[in-house]
């Protein structure tokens, strides 16, 4: 820092004599024909005002822009091309500092120039930079999302007849400027249009597939309002909450973890209570709950006067599902960001360091809302907002018990064993305390280590005698030795029975010294296993009289200070209030470690107090040493005998507003910020919260119809997940840098509509689904494609990939086994045994993403993510080539209903068709079927017999791999929940099965057409 520092002032110094005034005519020659335009060439893309970009914190389009430099310090330091970043930079002689970057390196005759341009002194006839990079300009207010919402009139087209809703309207004007005519669609296609609008619809609004009845229900109904029947159908379902609540899940970055591994090793990894948030959110979809009204409960449920369902409480997880840490503002950070992503599709939390570079979002903005979220706490105890059935609440509390019981048994077990291992061997550790100090000589550390190794003395007990340093009741005749000061020992101020020991001693050595103290620890030992008893037993805290009576016998034996403050709660300094034990003895039996009675001992103390312990005795995941802290997490996340909590926050006693952070480091704060909504979308004059934190009125101005991004922001969702895209392709920034709407008019309209039907989004997606452009078939038009060929006009439907959930969900109802159960607590999706519930209730670690679920493009939890990206991966069709889940259902396929009705090969054919394809097979392919059958028939036997030896080695693997789960599970409080149940049986497939299979696998399987 300080040697970039002195480079910054001794390039100031360089550029007042390098000023435009002051260059030469040779100079300034050379730097508009040699230097001005390589700079501008190869380095304005990345580095300049106009260009909007900065990368490294570096403008290099005037001459102070070149001298400040970035973020690793000044790029030219005038008159020296050894200290001049930019010079090593083009030379690339560090691998981490090149520029051009990606291997654009420049002529050897550039890096002359550049080089001789740094030693002439970097003459500059640049004008200085007219501003800087920042978004708070008259031109990034007027961007279009920041304007209001005004409903448009729905446009004139030549093509009347084609529209059935003013949706088609606003895409066939688009159309028709191009000269583009669309097809009539899928309800009037004769080849099988109706499946592959039945299949499309009913992915898209409850993420399952079609069942062989519904589709002859839908292809059998001739009347004009069968796909009318068929949406509010699927709206009306309830697992169109799960479909739709899931994509939301991402825009909140939900997740079943903390996913912080390192700092908080004693707190509970796994949130046993998130899913109620999960729960909400679906309850929120299946109710058609006002969108306004969503947005107000996830920020302040717990201010409203009106809720009246308890259970909405638990809306406020979308503030508490984020990630943590020990940094609070990482975690208020967190909480901005997500509620301007999700809400505004506004990147806020870009403003934490500096005014947003491309946004009107000044830094104060971001610490008007530090202000709002710095406000609140998490309460200790959660409310209580859905209870278990009672027997099965009684189950659990006996099984919470038992396992607190075990830690409590623990807890003395480890304590009280540390403690007995140093008073047996208490010369010998006090020994190599003493010799190993900081202070003492290299002789004296040797001897202290190697004594250690002699004696083998456990290093945890070595490390749990922090408290040695600042015991001086017990140790200062060590400390008075050690510095030759013996005189100077004040008995007076010493624990009694240490005084007493030492009372007239003049010690000759260290050894001597120590003798004592093994004599003292020797003296209490067989009291100590007794004193551990007792405050094992002590299960009440004792009463006001018990109290006072201690600290009377206490003054009574002349105690020190120290030892009578001791007295005033359980372990506060290694003294616990148990009748008829001697203070003065009580001390030395709580050394190294002080442990508290049992009536203190509650899981959340324990949590506390063993913290404090070395590191290689605390609960934390990968040492249990015998804790069930792991153990009680994962009930509590899994059992349905416990009640249903809500991870709720409320305002701090004391409401405060932010000072803004300097550079975003909170040790520089600089003006305070008065708690306010963001100046773009209130005018320019946000007016300050006056309630408590300020999130209700918060919330407020987000929902307000008045706020020109809330109804855009969920629109441009809801049209993503209909279409693949969005009118806005970044769904969660609708800033200055995001493309324009193709569709900006119909935008508009939807978010006018949205609004006006009391922000409704089942009637939403019915205006969307029921329009002829929903309804068009992805066949492609070669000339069109020419036109348009991103589809952005919509001349045809986009072929989407399954994502994750709709993939494996479809899975499960093709083997007929989906459990159908709404809610509950998360299961694992991804291991053997398996669930059949739904994927949204899958267990999510935010700091471990199971394998399969990133293989499929899983939103990653670390941060909202409204649109997941699509990727094809070998892994991909591995797992449906090779997954135990894939194989069982290939299986269950054929015991379906309408397999078993089949009469005949066909019918049997078709039925399996419509299972996983959703639609009717062309006589070729039933012909190829016949073919494949007959072939395959005559393979099983001879495959069975070759199988047989790999099937037992499958079955043994996946015990192993199952057993070796469950023990993780018990001891790691990382690893995955694990599911009850069998695992899937190993054996080979027959010829009908490896049909089915092959049909799973298949591209159409998973793609909507």
């Amino acid at each position: 820092m300080m040697r970039h520092t002195a480079l910054l002032l001794t390039g100031v110094l360089f550029a007042v004599s390098a000023s435009a005034a002051d260059v030469t005519d040779e100079q300034k020659q050379f730097f508009d024909t040699k230097i001005k335009p390589l700079l501008t060439d190869k380095c304005y893309k990345c580095h300049s005002v106009d260009a909007g970009k900065n990368k490294g914190g570096l403008l290099l389009d005037s001459h102070d822009g070149c001298v400040k430099g970035g973020d690793t310090g000044p790029a030219v330091v005038p008159g020296n091309v050894k200290e001049s970043l930019l010079v090593t930079a083009i030379n690339y002689k560090d691998k981490d500092l090149q520029m051009p970057p990606k291997g654009e390196k420049l002529s050897d005759a550039q890096i002359a120039d550049l080089t001789k341009w740094v030693e002439m002194g970097a003459p500059d006839t640049r004008e200085p930079a007219k501003g800087k990079l920042s978004g708070l300009t008259d031109k990034a207010r007027q961007h279009w999302a920041y304007q209001p919402v005004v409903k448009p009139a729905i446009p004139a087209v030549k093509n009347r007849a084609w529209c059935v809703t003013p949706v088609d309207a606003f895409i066939l004007a688009k159309l028709e400027e191009k000269g583009m005519v669309p097809r009539d669609g899928l309800m009037t296609e004769q080849s099988g249009g109706k499946e592959v609008l039945l299949r499309r619809a009913t992915f898209d609004l409850i993420g399952l597939p079609p069942t062989p009845e519904e589709i002859a229900d839908f292809t059998g109904d001739s009347s004009p309002y069968a796909f009318v029947k068929v949406v509010d159908r699927l709206l009306a379902s309830p697992h169109y909450g799960e479909r739709w609540g899931r994509f939301w899940l991402d825009s909140a970055r939900y997740s079943d973890t903390t996913g912080e591994r390192v700092n908080e090793r004693n707190a509970d990894y796994r949130f046993p209570y998130a899913w109620t948030y999960r729960d909400y959110v679906v309850r929120s979809f299946n109710d058609d709950k006002p969108y306004d009204r969503f947005i107000v409960e996830q920020l302040a449920a717990d201010k409203l006067t009106d809720l009246k369902d308890p259970r909405d409480l638990a809306a406020l997880g979308f503030i508490t599902v984020g990630k943590r840490g020990n940094n609070v503002n990482d975690l208020i950070d967190d909480r901005i960001d997500t509620t301007s992503k999700a809400f505004l599709a506004m990147t806020v939390a870009c403003a934490r360091c500096h005014d947003h570079m491309f946004d009107p979002i000044p830094t104060k903005d971001y610490y008007a809302l530090h202000g709002v979220f710095a406000s609140i706490d998490e309460p200790k105890d959660k409310p209580v907002i859905s209870q278990a059935g009672k027997e099965a609440a009684a189950e659990f509390a006996k099984k919470i018990t038992a396992l607190e019981d075990d830690n409590r048994v623990n807890y003395y077990k480890l304590g009280g064993g540390n403690d007995t291992l140093f008073r047996k061997n208490a010369a010998d550790f006090l020994y190599v305390w003493t010799m190993t100090q900081p202070s003492a000589s290299a002789a004296d550390q040797k001897a202290g280590g190697e004594r250690r190794l002699a004696k083998k003395l456990d290093q945890e007990v070595s490390r749990s005698m922090n408290r040695a340093n600042r015991e001086d009741a017990l140790f200062a005749p060590i400390k008075r030795f050690r510095e030759g000061n013996w005189a100077s020992l004040d008995y007076s101020k010493l624990n009694p029975i240490v005084a007493a020991a030492f009372k007239g001693v003049t010690p000759k050595s260290i050894d001597e010294v120590l003798a004592i103290y093994q004599k003292m620890f020797d003296g209490i030992e067989a009291k100590a296993q007794t004193f551990y008893k007792a405050l094992q037993a002590e299960k009440t805290a004792p009463t006001a009289d018990d109290a006072t009576a201690m600290k009377k016998a206490a003054a009574s034996e002349k105690e020190s200070t120290s030892m009578m403050m001791s007295m005033d709660g359980p372990s506060s300094k290694g003294t616990s209030p148990i009748k008829g034990y001697d203070p003065a003895e009580v001390q030395l039996m709580q050394f190294p470690l002080p442990l508290s009675p049992a009536y203190v001992v509650t899981t959340e103390d324990l949590r506390k107090e063993t913290d404090r312990w070395p590191l290689g005795l605390r609960p934390n995941a990968n040492a249990t040493r015998g804790w069930s802290f792991t153990k009680i997490n994962a009930l509590q996340l899994t059992d349905a005998g416990n009640d249903a909590r809500a991870m709720v926050v409320e305002d701090s006693d004391h409401p405060h507003d932010s000072p803004v952070f300097i550079r975003g480091q909170s040790g520089s704060p600089g003006d305070m910020v008065p708690r306010h909504f963001l100046e773009i979308l209130s005018g320019g004059h946000p007016t300050a919260f006056k309630h408590g934190s300020g999130r209700l009125e918060l919330a407020e101005d987000i929902a307000s119809k008045n706020n020109p991004l809330t109804a855009r922001v969920i629109v441009n969702r809801v049209w993503l997940h209909h279409f693949g895209e969005g009118f806005v392709r970044t769904p969660d920034d609708l800033g200055t840098m995001s493309e324009k709407p193709t569709h900006p008019e119909l935008l508009d309209y939807l978010s006018s509509y949205l609004m006006e039907q009391g922000w409704s989004l089942k009637k939403l997606h019915r205006l969307i689904m029921l329009s002829k452009v929903y309804q068009e078939s992805s066949k492609t038009i070669t000339a069109y494609e020419t036109i348009d060929p991103e589809n952005r006009l919509l001349w045809r439907a986009n072929v989407r990939r399954l994502d994750f959930e709709a993939m494996r969900d479809s899975l499960i109802r093709m083997a007929g086994k989906l459990d159908e159960t709404v809610g509950g607590q998360p299961v694992n999706i991804v291991d053997e045994p398996y669930s059949y519930r739904r994927s949204i209730y899958g267990y999510v670690d935010r700091g471990n993403l199971p394998e399969l679920m990133s293989h499929f493009d899983f939103s990653n939890p670390e941060a909202p993510n409204s649109k997941r990206s699509s990727t094809i991966v070998p892994q991909q069709a591995l797992f449906l080539m090779n997954s135990p889940l894939a194989i069982e259902v290939s299986r269950d396929v054929l015991l379906q209903p309408s397999f078993q009705r089949g009469r005949n090969t066909t019918d049997r054919i078709y039925s399996i068709y419509r299972t996983i394809l959703g639609r009717t097979p062309t006589s070729e392919e039933v012909n190829v079927a016949v073919g494949f059958l007959s072939h395959e028939n005559l393979q099983d036997a001879t495959v069975v017999a070759e199988a047989k030896e790999m099937t037992e080695k499958a079955e043994k693997k996946a015990e192993e791999r199952a057993k070796r789960a469950g023990m993780e599970a018990e001891t790691s409080a990382f690893s995955s929940i694990q599911n009850e149940g069998e695992a899937v049986e190993r054996k080979p497939l027959n010829a009908w099965e490896t049909f089915a299979h092959a049909l799973i696998m298949s591209n159409e399987a998973t793609y909507i057409n």
